[in-house]
Parts: structure tokens; sequence; C-alpha cells
């Protein structure tokens, strides 16, 4: 029993002492002091002394030191600070190092890549020079200072900071806090003093995990460190944000030429006195009608010329379940088809006698829709309206030369992308300010503006009509794909709702448009025209669009705060 007991002893101790050894043998850093002096033209010097106990695990040729120097100010703009590395040494022996840039900041590499430390403590002191990091206020001037960084890899057995200000301050004049934790974190680990030489001192009280750091704040009187003017402020802002000087700049050109070009070329001949028009401009379609009067193309402008090659009896409309299908009548293209309509027709009914306007009819429809709009630019744009792309190619390069010039000299930032975008909503809105109709256009225009106001008016008590047309289906039915090219389709349907309503019940159930199969409710043409408008453009729109192609989801201060800051590890 007692040589069990004597064991059991023997091999609690020996796990003890593992345990001490392990916990030993974890790289660390031990000691953490920064010397920091204020120099009176605002500039630092810092030489932070470092103790580490490497093992080879991840201290193996050194350590290395990160150092924030891209900041954003109060207002936004961009503010980078100066910093050069002035020595470095390794247990008071000058030591390689080596620099790299990363995203907002500087890497000091310390050591070489070829030579590896042995097991044990080792003290590095890393001297740098930095500006631009004290803060200006009304009534003192501060330095705000993360003094070991809350990015070390490494626990910090203990950290420190001495800061030296310009003679000549009393130190009841001098005030001193911190904080200590992870990042944002108000802890107070610490004690602070000013001692006797004006020396502000600040030391913790207690570890720091990786990722935790010690940050301080030292306050003084004005007059004794020299504040940069205004206009040197002004010139540093500008220098250190020429990204987005050179885009905003690149912008304002963009805006002045884009203006001067309008006033050149996108102001639309004025209109002429309109006259109601009874019937649509001679020789020209419902698609024709609006891609002039849009003087672009876009779907509605296919709906249109679908509905009135139907109506005109080149194909019935069947809906059944909100499907549509287009089912050719056999009769062939003749002389009363405008521009653009027999190539559409000979496009959709190229392989079968019929089409569904559903997904995987999507290169059918694809392509018909492009034939027609490809025709309807051949024989419109340039005649009736000009969309003036080639003034938009000047400030097109001006603000892409700005943005790559930005892109080089490494200042593109979240504000310079906003920039570009901004700018870029602008160069779009003038290209749609920049279309204009030429004076045939604009003729033709008045006399299509004419005719939408018989379409959309044709009851109304102020519309001045002489000898206007009977009201009748068929008067309805041939009009309509114009009225739905213009936009106009439920009130051109609402002033025939008495029409339809004088049709005896019998004749009335039985009433529907040869064209049209489907349910066709007589008694209510605003809500027909609705189904073929704005029902029949959604199944063509959805069937013209490749699958895939659209989306379906829809005190103040704290640990870590302050210049300096960053961390480091082992390599």
């Amino acid at each position: 029993m007692m040589v069990k007991t004597g064991t059991g002893v023997a091999l609690a101790v020996l796990l003890s002492c593992l345990a001490a050894t392990i916990a030993l043998a974890d790289e660390r850093i031990l000691n953490y002091h920064s010397d920091i002096t204020v120099m009176e033209d605002g500039s630092m010097t810092v030489v932070e002394t470092i103790t580490v106990r490497a093992e080879g695990q991840r201290i193996r040729r050194g350590i290395y030191r990160d150092f924030p120097t891209d900041y954003k100010d109060r207002l936004g703009n961009r503010v980078r600070v100066g910093f050069d590395v002035l020595e470095v040494r390794r247990d008071r022996a000058i030591e390689p190092f080596h620099t790299e840039k990363r995203a907002n900041g500087v890497r000091v590499y310390v050591g070489s890549a070829d030579v590896f430390l042995a097991p044990g403590e080792y003290e590095y002191a890393i001297s740098y020079r930095v500006t631009q990091m004290l803060g200006f206020f009304e009534d003192h001037d501060e330095l705000y200072w993360n003094v070991t960084g809350n990015g070390w890899d490494f626990l910090i057995e203990s950290a420190s900071a001495s800061i030296t200000l310009p003679a000549g301050i009393e130190s009841g004049d001098i005030k001193i806090e911190g904080y200590t934790g992870g990042f944002s974190d108000q802890d107070k680990a610490y004690t602070a003093i000013v001692n006797f030489q004006g020396i502000a001192e600040i030391q913790t009280t207690g570890r720091l995990a990786a990722r935790q750091g010690l940050t301080v704040v030292v306050s003084w009187p004005k007059g004794y460190v020299k504040e940069p003017t205004r206009s040197e402020k002004m010139a540093l802002l500008l220098r250190q944000n020429l990204g987005l000087l050179l885009v905003l700049s690149a912008s304002l050109a963009s805006l002045v030429y884009l203006f001067f070009a309008w006033t050149r070329v996108g102001r639309d001949p004025p209109p002429g006195v309109i006259f109601p028009h009874y019937e649509a401009p001679e020789g020209y379609s419902p698609a024709s009608i609006r891609y002039i009067w849009k003087m672009g193309y876009d779907k509605r402008a296919l709906t249109a010329a679908v509905l009135n090659l139907a109506v005109k009896g080149f194909f019935t409309i069947e809906s059944r379940d909100d499907a549509y299908t287009l089912r050719s009548t056999g009769k062939t293209a003749d002389h009363s088809l405008a521009p653009g309509e027999a190539v559409l027709l000979s496009k959709l009914f190229e392989k079968n006698d019929s089409v569904q306007l559903e997904d995987e009819n999507h290169a059918v429809i694809r392509k018909a829709m492009d034939a027609h709009a490809s025709t309807l630019k051949r024989y419109h744009q340039q005649r009736y309206f000009s969309r003036n792309g080639l003034f938009l190619l000047p400030s097109f390069f001006i603000l892409i030369g700005a943005l790559l010039v930005t892109v080089i000299i490494g200042q593109i930032s979240p504000a310079i992308i906003i920039a570009g975008v901004l700018s870029g909503i602008v160069v779009a809105l003038f290209a749609w300010l920049l279309r204009a109709p030429t004076l045939l256009g604009r003729k033709l225009l008045d006399k299509v503006e004419g005719f939408r106001l018989y379409l959309e008016k044709a009851e109304k008590d102020d519309l001045d009509l002489r000898n206007p047309p009977e009201k009748t289906p068929e008067l309805f039915e041939t009009l309509l794909p114009f009225a739905l090219a213009l936009g106009v389709e439920q009130p051109w349907a609402e002033q025939f709702e008495d029409v339809f309503r004088k049709i005896p019940d019998r004749e009335q159930a039985a009433y529907a448009p040869a064209w049209y199969s489907g349910r066709w409710d007589a008694g209510n043409p605003a809500k027909m025209a609705n189904v073929v408008g704005a029902s029949l453009s959604s199944a063509i729109s959805s069937a013209s669009t490749p699958p895939g192609s659209s989306s379906g989801s829809g005190g103040g201060g704290f640990s870590g705060g302050g210049g300096g800051g960053g961390g480091g590890g082992g390599w």
C-alpha cells in the first residue's frame, strides 16, 4: 500500500514538472516596453524593446511587427502617416530586417530568411520615426497611441511605455490615462504616473492575452508642439487624397463636357401644335411608332408587334391557364406589313406553325426579337432620331483614365469607388438626355402625340373632335396594338364599355376576337386590354429572357484605438 502511495506521489510530481516545463516552453512576449519621444515639430521617435521566448515553433528566424499607416479621419478622408524604420537590434547587436507593404500599412520582418534561432530568450529593439500622429484640439494637444497593438499572436507578460514630451511642460500640466484588453475594451489594468522630469509612464498590472493590448492617452497644453497651419493641412490632405481629387475633378470635367454636348446635340427640336389624329401615321406599325417615340427598342414594342400581327390575321393568340401560344393561320406576309413585321413573322414560325411563350422557347423568341429590333433600327434610327452615342466617348475616357491613374498610384478606396459609380450614373443619365429626334422625327412625333391624344381622350368633352370614327368592336381591336405601344391601352379600352354593353347578352357572351382564343369578357374591355397588354407582355418578356440571367434572391477611448497599433508574430 505504501509502495502504491509513493508511486502516486512521484507520478504527480512528475506530471507537475512536465506541465511546468511545457508552460515554460510556450512562445510568448516576456516584456514589451516602448520609449516614445514627441518632438517639437510634431514627429515622434519610438524605440520598442520586445523580449521574447523563442522555441522554434512560430519564432524561428525572428519576429515581425505590423504597423498601420493608412487611416480614415472623422470626415472619411484618407490619411497616410509617415513611418520610417531607423534601426533594428537583437540583443543590442544590429539585426537585418526588411519591410513588406500590407493592405493598410507596413510589416517589418526582423531577422534573416536563412538564419534560424536556437531556443531561448531574445531582446529586440525596433527604432522608428512617425509623423502625423498627434491630435491638435482647441485647448490641448494629445497623443492617443496604441503601444503594443492588438494583433500579436502571443501572450504578453508585461507591457509598459514612457512618453517624453518637449522641454518646458510642467509635470502638473501633463495628463495620462490608458486602456487595456481586446479591441474596443476599456479595461483599466494598469498604473500610470507623470514623474518629476515630466515623463509620462504607464505599466500593465497583469498579463495581456493574445490579441489584447495596451493603449495610452497623453495630453498637454498647447504651444509646445508646432501645429500644422491650415494651408499645410490642406496641402497634405490633397496630396494624400490625390486619387479622390483626381476622380472628383474628372467627374466634374465629365459633367461640364456632357452638359456642353447636350446643349449642342441633345436638345429636342421644339414641338409643333398638337392636333388630335384619328388614325396612326400612315405606313407605321405600332412597334415602329413606339420605337421612334421611345427612341429605342423594348419588350413592349415586341408585344405591340405580336398583337398587331394577330389582329391582322397572321396568327392567333391562345390563352390557357396563363400560358400563351402563337399559332400560325397560314396567311403569308404581304405589302400591308410595316418594316420589321415581316421578319418577325418569319422568325417566329421559321421551324413550326406554333410557338409557346415559355422559357424553353427563349432562343426562338429572342432570335425573332433581335431581328425585329435590328430592322426597326435600320429603318428608323438616324432618320427620325439620333442617340448621339459618340459624344459619350470623351466622358468615358476621362473617367476611365482617372480611375486607372488612381489604381496605379495605389489610392483606390471606397470613396473613390462610390464617386466612380455616381459618375457612371451621371453618364447613363446623359446617355438618355443626349438622344434627340431629328426635324423629320419631330414632325412625326407631333402626329404620334396627336394620335395618342385621341386614343387616351376620345370621349372627353374637352377634346375638339370633328367627325370622329364610330366606336365599334372592330375599331377597338384595330387600334388596341397602337394604344398598347403608346401606353394608353387602359383609357382606350374604358371608352368602349358602353359599346360592348349595348351588344345583346347572347351575342355578348359569344363575342370574342377572331385572333384570340381563350376566355374573353366582352362586358369588361378594360380587363381584356390588361390581359392582352400586361399579361401578354409579361409572358413575352419572360420567354425572351434566357434562364439564369436574373436573380431570385433578394472615456471616448478604448484599447486598440488611436495611432500606432498593429501587432506582430514570429516567422
